[in-house]
């Protein structure tokens, strides 16, 4: 689960949860990347890595995931858009999880990184042209 706070700069944190035997159990709570309005989170197909855009300040961190679905944090700025711009929103991986592509509706672009074994993002790409009415995002 992302957590906003309403974009107050270095409160963004993720929760996450399991569920044991029918019932939500908490695994991590509220756990903070030091940047501002997590916007998105995703998973990488091996669930060794969770990727989460921060809205108000361009940047995607990158929290690692125990085998009991605890996270905890890696890096803030896994991945730079425009570092303090604000825009990221939805993202997505690519179903091998090998590439991440972020959207940034403010101005019109999509970000791509290469995802590499020990979870770091390499860019490939901004690519322009993308309606600033764009919302949501599916990568194959």
């Amino acid at each position: 689960m992302t957590e906003a706070f309403r974009a107050e700069k270095g409160a963004a944190a993720v929760s996450s949860y399991a569920i044991v035997d029918g019932s939500l159990v908490p695994r991590t709570s509220s756990l903070g990347n030091g940047r501002s309005e997590i916007c998105w989170a995703v998973v990488t197909p091996d669930d060794r890595f969770a990727f989460t855009t921060n809205f108000a300040d361009g940047a995607v961190s990158r929290f690692a995931i125990a085998p009991d679905g605890s996270l905890s944090f890696e890096d803030a700025t896994s991945g730079i858009a425009v570092d303090g711009m604000m825009g990221l929103r939805d993202e997505d991986l690519s179903s091998d999880g090998r590439f991440l592509y972020v959207i940034d509706a403010d101005d019109g672009r999509i970000y791509g990184w290469s995802v590499e074994a020990e979870g770091s993002l390499k860019p490939v790409g901004p690519w322009d042209g993308v309606p600033v009415t764009v919302a949501g995002l599916a990568a194959s």
